[in-house]
């Protein structure tokens, strides 16, 4: 004769037999040499933790016990997901609106940037994350000779040196792991879920063999059910990498055009180009000392 098996006459089975199973997983070799061994102290210890990982672990198998609480998990995994979404694109929006507002500083041509480079200065305390790379950049220009008809500004480094994502405090590298975040926290959830589910399993054989006809669509269906977080947060996973790949590329593209920009108002010239001048006015030097030294010797052979 079949007996009717009630749910909560499962869940209660399921709840034991997780806790007979837990002190194997903990020390399967302690407790299968147990007789051999002297150091009863160790066994009490590591059934200690067995229990206190137990006492643990019950909570969060009485939580996803509910019949809701997978699909309610997978909602929150979205409504944070969309909350760092928010955030990437707040941070996207930010960052572009800065770069393009100090390109608009620069002008042009190599003349303009001369005639406007004392203005710089202010303009850039305005962009305080900018401004540290900027005169850093300034060190290393030469300035132009008051005497010297040009007034064109040489640079010895390029900008893309100074502006760039890893020297300055923009772009998404701090949120490049909320992805991966989210989809670790998916598989826990999920991999918890199926822990429950299948211990319902164990505790049928030990009931009878009509129980198992009726709980298997039901596990099927719990099983289903603990899907509901592994694919929010896959889906998160996705838009976010979409997002923060796509934030990176656009602050790329952007300091990119603005060190053009800085460029095209300055003259590069290599360390070579300095050392080449730097001989060419020590040949100069030199042919003045020669031509002095000949004028002196002249001066004393006609004295004499």
């Amino acid at each position: 004769m079949r007996k009717d098996v009630s749910k909560n006459d499962c869940s209660k089975l399921s709840v034991i037999s997780l806790k007979s199973l837990f002190p194997i997983f903990i020390s399967p070799c302690v407790f299968a040499s147990s007789d051999e061994s002297d150091s009863s102290g160790v066994l009490k210890l590591l059934r200690a933790l067995s229990d206190l990982m137990v006492n643990a672990v019950d909570p969060i198998f009485g939580f996803l016990a509910m019949p809701d609480a997978s699909p309610g998990v997978g909602l929150v995994i979205i409504l944070a997901g969309a909350g760092c979404l928010a955030r990437i694109l707040f941070l996207k929006s930010r960052d572009l609106n800065m770069l393009i507002q100090m390109g608009r500083l620069f002008p042009n041509s190599e003349r303009e940037f001369a005639d406007r480079y004392p203005d710089f200065e202010d303009e850039m305390l305005k962009f305080p994350v900018m401004s540290r790379a900027w005169f850093e950049f300034c060190e290393t220009l030469v300035l132009p000779n008051e005497n010297s008809q040009s007034k064109i500004f040489k640079n010895t480094v390029r900008p893309h040196v100074f502006f760039n994502v890893d020297r300055l405090d923009i772009g998404v590298n701090a949120e490049k792991s909320w992805p991966k975040l989210f989809v670790g926290l998916g598989l826990f959830v999920t991999l918890f879920s199926l822990s429950f589910a299948l211990s319902e399993v164990s505790s049928v054989r030990f009931i009878n063999d009509g129980a198992e006809q009726i709980l298997i669509p039901q596990l099927m269906g719990a099983i289903s059910v603990t899907l509901y977080p592994v694919m929010s947060s896959v889906l998160i996973y996705l838009i976010l990498t979409v997002a923060i790949r796509h934030s990176e590329k656009s602050i790329t593209l952007r300091l990119n055009q603005l060190n053009d920009k800085i460029e095209r108002g300055v003259r590069f010239i290599t360390q070579e180009d300095l050392s080449q001048q730097s001989l060419v006015l020590m040949k100069k030097q030199l042919e003045a000392i020669q031509s002095l030294n000949r004028t002196l010797t002249f001066v004393i052979d006609a004295n004499k």
